[in-house]
Parts: structure tokens; C-alpha cells; sequence
């Protein structure tokens, strides 16, 4: 009786094509598999049964690379210290590195001793950097300093209302804010998403529309969101300021968002003020009836609560500007109270370097945007934002507030849900 596993010698299946076996077995030296693991996967891919002595012998014939048999200790050298200085931020450690020349178009193969070994060498910090458990080295913080108000506008985008926050299905409640790097609050809005382009080019434009000016500087994080903004403050600094030098004082700065200090250390005192107890009131909708599935409730959701949450941002942005920050002995901008120190920066040794901006000219600026404010900004179809209004009416147009926000809503809810009918649901 044949033994189909090539056992004793009378079946070994069908033998591939050279360059197909070729291709096989130098996958597998870039894959890093065990003798044992090669035999198994022949036999798996291509019905090929072969022992071990066979193997070598294939190996041998199509000059498959062997960590057994690396390139000479200069060249593999010179392997090691390109991969190390691809690696900028020093994470790689010698199984990486010895994975990334494994595959490579042209292999290298080197044991990992040696990779080890040359890394330490090269790097000689690395290695202690990457220790497990290791505290790493506390960021170096210097001091703010300004020329002046609306010198430098900060803005970045909240989440921790958003979707994925919430977990609420399709419910959630973006954020976007707007900070003078001297410290006051000068914008801050609720958004159906912070990381559509449009929509934040739309924002950056109210913005402009509530302060009436621009700064020379505006500066971000690198996420995709920021390009129309991007462009909008090249174009206002382009036509209205023209006297600035992109090379001296770029219109747009994007950084890190852990160095974009300004507006990243105000969210910490939105949730102390009332971002965390905003967030511990949505999540108790489930418990309270709320289904995520139904599109009315999301619906109703959507109406609801983003009033509720602008109401107390706007609550926060008075509060903040108006309270006066603690003396520090190298904290050298103003502590005074940021409004006031924006309204009178004459007094702190600032000048007013804002540029004046017309609203037909944002106007002009908001027409060439790929969609309207309108389509972005909506938060629910126009036939349920009446309806909702409507049923918000009847009840005697309630006090909106985080505590009571669920109470509001299923009060609300069977006055939309007999009259509201859905394309969607």
C-alpha cells in the first residue's frame, strides 16, 4: 500500500516547479520557519511530501538564505545601522529590526544575537529606552511667552462626547475650540464631527464671524480636518495681511498636539467644570430607555443634547475668562483674569496684532468651501428639527440642563415618535 505522506520513500506527491519551490522556500526564510514548519507548509501549499534531508538539499540548491550563514560582520553591520537609523523614535528592538532585513525584496538573515549585539553597539541608549517598565523621561515644558493678543490663536478638536467615547451607537457630540495664546477663550463650539474638514473650515469662518479679526498665526495638530482651515488663514493673511513674510512668521503652524499647550491643557478644566459630568449623564440613558438602534431616539438624541452641552461650554468660556489665574513664580504671561487682560493688553506690556476681517469677505471664503454650512453643521433632517421644536413648545419650552436632560428627552419622545416618520427607519 503507497503511503501518500511519502513515509517510506514510494510517494512524495507532486513535485512544484523550480520557480515556484524557489519563490516557496525564500518566503519561508523571510518568514523565519522552522525546518518542521516548511515541511508541513510544502505538504499543505503543494502536495509536496519531502523529509528533512530533502529540504536541505533544496535550500542548498536555490541558495536560500540561513541565519547559520550570515553576510560578513562588516556588511551586516552596515544592515543593523541602516534599520537603526530609519527608527527614529528608538522602538525598534532586535527582533523588529531582525524581522524588517528578513523582508526585505533581498533578504538578510542574521541571528538575533548578533542583531542584538550590533544594535548595542550602534545604540548603545537604545536598548535601556525600550526596557519594559521604564519610566520615560518627563516632557521639558519652558515658558509661554506672547508679543501680544491674537498673535497666536491655538485650536484643536474634543472627542471625549464623540462616538466612540460614548459608545452609544451613532450618538455623539463633538467639540471645537479656539484659545489666544495669552490665555483667553475666544471660541468654542459643539459640531456633529470634529474631524470633517468642511465642517471645521466652516468653524474657523464663525469664528472669524464672532471676533471679527484673524490672527497672524494659527496653530493645530497634523490631523487631515485642519487643511480647508489651512488654506482659509494662507488666503486672509495673503489679501489682508500682506506686510507678513511666510519664511519670518507662517500663517499656520501644525504641531504635535502634546505641544500645542494652549488649547490641550484647556480641556482638562472643561471636565473638571463640567465636561465629566456632562459624560457620566449621557451614559445613563441606556439605563433610563434610550435604544441606539432606534434612528428616532439617535434622532432626538441629536436634537437634545448638543444644546445641552453648548449651553454649558458657553457657562465654561465666561467662567473661565473671568477668573483670575494663580500668581507663579516663572509663569511669565499674565495671571490676571484673560478677559480682562484681552480687553486691556496695553497694561501687561501687549500689543493688539489682530487683523480686521469683513463679513463679506468671510462670506466669500465660506462660498468657496466644497459644502454648504447648512449640510455639515445639521445635526438631524429639517422635517424632524420643526417637528422636535414643536413638541419642545408643548411642553412649555423646558429649562435645558445636563441633570435633567434625559427627563427632557422622554418627555419629548412620544410627542415625535406618533408623528415623525423616518426614510431611514
Amino acid at each position: 500500500m503507497v503511503n501518500t505522506n511519502g513515509a517510506n520513500g514510494h510517494d512524495n506527491g507532486t513535485k512544484p516547479p523550480d520557480d515556484v519551490l524557489r519563490t516557496t522556500l525564500w518566503e519561508f526564510a523571510r518568514l523565519g520557519y522552522s525546518v518542521e514548519m516548511r515541511i508541513d507548509e510544502l505538504s499543505r501549499l503543494h502536495n509536496y511530501h519531502i523529509k528533512k534531508r530533502t529540504l536541505l538539499n533544496l535550500n542548498k540548491k536555490f541558495e536560500v538564505p540561513t541565519v547559520k550563514k550570515p553576510p560578513p560582520l562588516a556588511l551586516a553591520t552596515a544592515y543593523v545601522a541602516e534599520k537603526v537609523a530609519e527608527d527614529l523614535t528608538g522602538r525598534h528592538g532586535p527582533s523588529t529590526i531582525q524581522k524588517q532585513l528578513a523582508r526585505q525584496e533581498k533578504p538578510v538573515l542574521l541571528p538575533r544575537k548578533m542583531v542584538r549585539e550590533l544594535q548595542a553597539a550602534i545604540d548603545p541608549e537604545g536598548a535601556a529606552a525600550r526596557f519594559p517598565g521604564r519610566k520615560r523621561p518627563k516632557k521639558v515644558r519652558g515658558q509661554l511667552t506672547a508679543k501680544g493678543i491674537m498673535e497666536e490663536v491655538h485650536c484643536d478638536g474634543h472627542e471625549k462626547l464623540g462616538r466612540k467615547a460614548l459608545r452609544m451607537g451613532r450618538a455623539g457630540i463633538d467639540i471645537y475650540g479656539f484659545r489666544d495664546h495669552p490665555g483667553r477663550v475666544l471660541f468654542l463650539n459643539v459640531l456633529p464631527n470634529a474631524r470633517d474638514q468642511i465642517a471645521i473650515g466652516h468653524t474657523y469662518l464663525d469664528f472669524l464671524e464672532l471676533n471679527g479679526e484673524f490672527p497672524e498665526q494659527l496653530t493645530f495638530d497634523g490631523g487631515t480636518e485642519t487643511g480647508p482651515m489651512k488654506i482659509i488663514q494662507q488666503e486672509l493673511r495673503h489679501h489682508l495681511a500682506p506686510h507678513f513674510s511666510e519664511l519670518e512668521r507662517p500663517s499656520t503652524v501644525s504641531m504635535k498636539s502634546t505641544d500645542n499647550i494652549p488649547i490641550e491643557s484647556l480641556w482638562k478644566y472643561w471636565l473638571d467644570y463640567a465636561g465629566q459630568n456632562i459624560k457620566t449623564a449621557i451614559l445613563d440613558g441606556p439605563a433610563q430607555g434610550f435604544a441606539q438602534q432606534n434612528t428616532i431616539h439617535i434622532h432626538l438624541f441629536h436634537w437634545l443634547w448638543p444644546k445641552i452641552v453648548q449651553q454649558e461650554l458657553d457657562q465654561f468660556k465666561y467662567h473661565f475668562n473671568t477668573t483670575r489665574r494663580r500668581k507663579q513664580a516663572d509663569k511669565l504671561l499674565p495671571t490676571e483674569a484673560p478677559e480682562y487682560v484681552f480687553n486691556n493688553p496695553e497694561k501687561f506690556n501687549l500689543e493688539r496684532l489682530g487683523t480686521s476681517v469683513s463679513k463679506d469677505f468671510i462670506a466669500g471664503l465660506r462660498d468657496r468651501l466644497a459644502k454648504p454650512r447648512e449640510e455639515v453643521m445639521r445635526w438631524v433632517p429639517d422635517a424632524f428639527d420643526e417637528l422636535a421644536f414643536q413638541a419642545y413648545e408643548v411642553l412649555g419650552s423646558p429649562k435645558l440642563h445636563f441633570t435633567t436632560g434625559w427627563s427632557t428627552f422622554f418627555s419629548l419622545l412620544p410627542l415625535v415618535e406618533s408623528e415623525y416618520v423616518s426614510s431611514d427607519m
